[in-house]
């Protein structure tokens, strides 16, 4: 499988509501800032007026930083998520000018929990809300025009353990979904 490592995380010590839009904010600031590449990130001053949003890539670059805030953010609110996966789409195109901002704007992630909870699918449905409303602010980007851009799709350990549904994914040999986020196992408790 694929992992994307960040050192960079946010701390989201004791959640409040209140200040979810602030938190993806700064998520959503620090996606944008690692959706250059390395080097531009030194040569550009970058302002919104320069950011290059009708770049497809760029928008997959920005796309996987912002799902890593929000699986940070999912993982460290409830000690029930044990890792969070990137579902990319399975089809593929052949130059960047081929692919669909459709298809970038609305992510899956894969979240392997330990037990389904009402309370951590409505925290990422309020993130999905704040992230829509957090990337209407940005010119330009092919990512506005959305209502959603966040498809949570919870799963258990037992699902993976009887390849049931969607859990099937961590198996698949074609397309592995990429790895965003993975509790460390000295954090898993017995």
């Amino acid at each position: 499988m694929m992992m994307v490592r960040d050192e960079t995380e946010v701390a989201f010590a004791d959640l409040n509501m209140m200040h979810l839009q602030d938190i993806v904010e700064t998520i959503c600031s620090h996606a944008l800032d690692r959706a250059y590449l390395p080097t531009a990130r030194v040569k550009i001053k970058r302002s919104n007026e320069e950011r290059p949003f009708q770049d497809m890539l760029f928008l997959k670059r920005l796309r996987v930083g912002l799902m890593q805030g929000a699986a940070y953010l999912l993982a460290s609110s409830d000690d029930r998520v044990l890792s969070v996966y990137l579902i990319e789409e399975t089809t593929q195109a052949t130059s960047p000018a081929e692919i669909d901002p459709a298809t970038i704007a609305k992510t899956n992630l894969l979240i392997l929990v330990r037990s389904r909870s009402a309370a951590l699918n409505a925290l990422a449905e309020a993130l999905d809300q704040a992230l829509v409303r957090e990337v209407a602010k940005l010119p330009e980007s092919a990512l506005i025009d959305h209502d959603s851009l966040l498809n949570p799709i919870f799963i258990t350990e037992a699902d993976v353990v009887q390849h049931k549904g969607y859990a099937m994914l961590l198996s698949s040999a074609l397309a592995p979904p990429l790895i965003i986020w993975q509790r460390d196992e000295a954090e898993c408790p017995v």
